[in-house]
């Protein structure tokens, strides 16, 4: 049975006038008079010693005392930690903490100039969290986020004089971040009032869309799309999910738990003008915008 409650290997047992004490209870050092033999990392859950000892100290010759191995321990231990708060940017609680280690663990044992080692309990979660030798973490790459103008509302049965102001009247912006698919195309804000399709958009959601205009193209089925309706110079903004039936006409489907909206509205060839009649006396429909992206309220 060894000094410290557990019975060493033995391999391990001394030899001569070997020595063996304890540095940090996990540090087992053996030395002659003249030559120091080897230095081993002692493992109190497995009941052996490791064999990577290139962490911690080493002894250069056999006349160190103990406190000298101990400052030696204690000093690779430092430069240890410094370099994982220089490598991943965090504090000293923030390595503790991140370790599962009581948050002023690390704190105090770098300020503190008495001459104690880390334990190797603290050793090894601080390790097994970041590594004998962690690389420096790149800063993260900044995303260009863009302050998109909400200009409208999308809701069945609202009747407005126009369904979207202009970009410069817009007095609520959602950031978002850029969207590849749509480089370049100026991108618009709508809310969603309503239940005509929350089983997609719940009320309060906030859709993104770029114009059909700037695509370049017309709506292909599945899409969802805003629509606007215009009637005696007023017009009602939607959101529908379309359909191009076989024959070219277009079919608008509600998404909703309400069977008021349950039936697709069907509108005939070539309803995609971007203008309405001058005379304003029949309804006219335009699919004006397609929906890319929705931020909804949890």
């Amino acid at each position: 049975m060894g000094a410290f409650g557990y019975t060493r290997p033995q391999t391990y047992l001394p030899h001569g006038d070997a020595i063996g004490f304890s540095l940090s209870f996990n540090v087992r050092v053996r030395y002659d008079m003249h030559n120091c033999l080897d230095m081993s990392i002692y493992d109190h859950s497995k009941e052996h010693f490791l064999s990577d000892t290139s962490a911690f100290c080493m002894c250069e010759n056999a006349h160190m005392s103990k406190q000298h191995i101990q400052d030696e321990l204690r000093n690779r231990q430092k430069a240890w930690i410094e370099r994982i708060k220089q490598a991943t940017g965090k504090s000293y609680t923030e390595i503790a903490r991140e370790s599962g280690c009581a948050a002023s663990t690390v704190y105090r044992f770098m300020g503190d100039q008495s001459d104690h080692c880390l334990s190797a309990a603290t050793e090894a979660k601080i390790k097994a969290r970041f590594g004998d030798n962690p690389e420096k973490v790149d800063a993260a790459i900044p995303v260009p986020i863009s302050a998109i103008p909400v200009v409208g509302i999308v809701q069945a049965g609202l009747w407005q004089a126009e369904y979207a102001r202009p970009f410069a009247m817009a007095d609520e912006f959602v950031s978002v971040g850029p969207d590849p698919r749509y480089a370049g195309l100026q991108r618009s804000a709508f809310k969603v009032l309503g239940d005509s399709m929350n089983l997609l958009y719940p009320p309060g959601t906030t859709v993104i869309a770029v114009s059909f205009y700037d695509l370049g193209r017309g709506p292909k089925t599945g899409e969802k799309v805003i629509v606007v309706r215009k009637v005696d110079g007023y017009e009602e903004a939607t959101i529908k999910e379309i359909e191009i039936l076989a024959d070219g006409r277009v079919a608008l489907w509600p998404r909703s738990t309400n069977p008021e909206y349950s039936q697709a509205l069907i509108l005939p060839v070539n309803s995609f003008s971007d203008e309405f009649p001058d005379n304003g006396c029949h309804p006219e429909y335009r699919i004006v915008g397609l929906v890319t992206q929705s931020i909804k309220l949890e």
